[in-house]
């Protein structure tokens, strides 16, 4: 129903406006296909030419998107940690469960060390480092 008050037809060639994912914003479309319901089941965008399923109008909703990345402060392997925290340098020698403090990853364990490397974990991610070991 339009903004007169009368009942649109949905038909093959007929107009309707629709979310396209290419342009990223509701665009007019030609109605490609439609399902033995009757329902719009495929559309092509007028504006970029895209064949895309049918999308709805979709409001914008508020983002509830959570952050999926550890915190800097939490190294998740607080247990393994011991002695005190120290700052990470390129000229330090670093053993097996020293914490460390990195201006970028933030706060880390050293769970692995080898000639001239460290494998140091920050949250849920290992990091590489170089050391004077």
């Amino acid at each position: 129903m339009n903004s007169l008050g009368i009942v649109k037809r949905l038909q093959l060639g007929g107009d309707i406006d629709a979310y396209c994912g290419k342009c990223k914003e509701i665009r007019e479309h030609v109605i490609a296909a439609l399902s033995a319901q009757g329902a719009v089941e495929r559309v092509q965008c007028r504006t970029c030419q895209s064949n895309h399923i049918y999308k709805e109008k979709q409001a914008k909703a508020a983002s509830t998107r959570t952050s999926t990345r550890g915190s800097r402060k939490d190294t998740g392997s607080t247990a393994e940690s011991s002695g005190p925290l120290r700052a990470y340098s390129m000229q330090e020698k670093f053993q097996i469960g020293d914490r460390v403090e990195h201006p970028k990853f933030g706060l880390g364990v050293v769970v692995e060390s080898r000639s001239g490397k460290i494998d140091v974990k920050f949250g849920r991610e290992l990091k590489i480092l170089i050391h004077a070991g």
